[in-house]
């Protein structure tokens, strides 16, 4: 309404000035009736003009100088098309035929009234999402140091395991071939996490340290665990932030029951990772199961730092069997 009584004095001031004319001093159903018009105006564009907004930033997508000006155009020529009907209805009530100069001062005072109002409200959007963006920047600053920090005080009881694994390694007889093989396993698992853990690794990597952990626990887990893994020869050497799939397959490992079968499967789908993990569970899952427990928290937090906008994480728990569906997009 603002607006509308903006464009409404600016029209009156540029019409009346140079003739000396006070349109106050007019008859007062004359100026109601310009008055009721400006309020008529001012909300049919608004309507039309967030309406437009709407629309627009739906696929507007990053904003540039040319967009900015395509959608002032726009919104001005929506403006022409509401104020000039409504100028000619004003002055048909108010018995004033209406000369071509009038159009032409309502279009002129229209047009500078909206490149400061356009200014202003596009300028604010601006401003905030570049707080907001500020603000997300150094919250993952901020989680990206925490992280690592936790990480330097965590590393010296791997490594202590890790060096003392090839002690006692060295120690076993080499006829033992069965416990040499299952050290060496985690041998091999310990060094990925502790060297590979903050840095973007080949999917092949990911994928043989994942198979490498499938191996350990089959020396741990019952004989009639039924595994079926099929990881997609194509995968090789698209980059991947490094333990992002094991949390699942540890999940699987770690809560399955039941019928007691695993199944791991990674694909190259276009441009995108798709890892999925089922596993039976049993008939009344524990109650971590069920929320996903502090490892798929971690990962969620982990993927909303890496990939924002570009992954989708998806679990689901039924009555006999347990889902977790990974998208990576590169």
């Amino acid at each position: 309404m603002i607006f509308g009584a903006l464009v409404l004095i600016g029209i009156r001031l540029v019409s009346d000035v140079p003739t000396g004319a006070k349109f106050w001093q007019r008859p007062l159903p004359l100026n109601l009736i310009e008055i009721l018009f400006a309020v008529v105006f001012s909300y049919i564009f608004q309507a039309i003009t967030y309406l437009f907004l709407r629309i627009n930033a739906q696929r507007i997508g990053k904003l540039t100088l040319k967009k900015l000006l395509f959608e002032y155009l726009s919104i001005l020529v929506l403006g022409l098309v509401v104020i000039n009907p409504l100028l000619a209805l004003i002055h048909f009530f108010t018995k004033d035929p209406p000369g071509i100069e009038d159009f032409v001062i309502a279009s002129i005072v229209f047009s500078l009234l909206l490149i400061i109002a356009y200014s202003i409200l596009r300028g604010n959007q601006i401003l905030n999402a570049y707080v907001d963006q500020k603000l997300k920047t150094q919250e993952a600053i901020n989680t990206q140091m925490e992280t690592e920090l936790k990480y330097l005080k965590a590393q010296f009881h791997p490594h202590f395991l890790f060096n003392a694994l090839n002690t006692i390694y060295f120690q076993i007889d080499e006829a033992n071939e069965t416990p040499r093989k299952t050290i060496e396993q985690l041998s091999e698992l310990l060094r990925y996490q502790l060297y590979d853990v903050n840095q973007t690794v080949r999917v092949e990597q990911e994928l043989n340290f994942i198979l490498t952990y499938v191996e350990l626990q089959k020396v741990r887990t019952k004989e009639t665990l039924r595994l079926d893994i099929a990881f997609d020869p194509l995968l090789k050497d698209q980059k991947i932030h490094s333990l992002l799939l094991f949390p699942l397959v540890e999940n699987a490992f770690k809560y399955v029951g039941g019928e007691y079968w695993i199944k791991l499967e990674a694909k190259l789908m276009r441009n995108s990772l798709c890892f999925n993990v089922e596993n039976a569970v049993p008939e009344k899952p524990v109650s971590a199961f069920k929320a996903g427990g502090i490892g798929l928290e971690n990962l969620r937090r982990r993927l909303d730092l890496l990939y924002e906008g570009k992954y989708e994480l998806k679990v689901s728990l039924s009555s006999n069997f347990y889902a977790a569906n990974l998208k990576i997009e590169w």
